[in-house]
């Protein structure tokens, strides 16, 4: 990511001592971008062939393997996978937005697609998932008193301590997400600024 701030850094000074930039410097730079921007789908794309494949998993799992029959598990049940779906449209509209940046519209142009674009992701990895991950959770642990019926009190204790190292492994990744987004959005606006100046 550093490379295509550096690089949209310099086709900012360029553009500012002359109208007329180097077409072979542009061409390089919107490849960059375009190349960046590739990966970011790849990585939305990614994140919604997971969910949606965990999302299957666990349907299937409720409606053929374990149908939970009490009310609160049902409530569970669905907490559980109506986050995933919520999740799920999130990701989609994430690459709706990430496709309306246009790479070879103007510096400035550009660069306040990306920083809208940021702000809704860091919103996105910060209360969005920490609600997401939160009523996933209740859902999980609601499920388990009728779970705890059908299955030994040790292995039910043994599921429910190794979710919550599972929980804080998340906390984490998504922790670091939320810190690589916040890095990223100041890089746009400090450059934002100076082509302003």
């Amino acid at each position: 990511m550093n490379d295509i701030i550096d690089s949209l850094q310099q086709k900012w000074e360029d553009d500012k001592k002359s109208n007329i930039p180097n077409s072979d410097e542009m061409n390089e730079v919107v490849k960059k971008i375009a190349s960046k921007k590739r990966e970011n789908l790849f990585f939305h794309y990614g994140n919604i062939l997971i969910l949606s494949l965990v999302l299957i998993g666990i349907s299937l799992f409720f409606w053929f393997v374990a149908p939970v029959e009490e009310t609160l598990s049902r409530i569970g049940a669905g907490l559980m996978i109506v986050g995933l779906i919520v999740r799920i449209v999130i990701e989609a509209f994430s690459i709706g937005k990430s496709k309306k940046i246009d790479v070879e519209v103007s510096s400035l142009e550009h660069t306040e697609r990306a920083i809208e674009f940021h702000r809704f992701r860091k919103f996105v990895h910060s209360w969005v998932t920490i609600i997401i991950v939160g009523l996933y959770t209740l859902g999980f642990y609601l499920i388990s008193p009728e779970f705890s019926k059908y299955i030994s009190f040790w292995f039910m204790i043994l599921i429910d301590v190794s979710y919550v190292f599972i929980a804080i492994i998340l906390i984490i990744i998504i922790r670091k997400a939320i810190i690589k987004e916040m890095k990223t959005l100041d890089e746009i606006i400090e450059l934002k600024k100076e082509i302003q100046n």
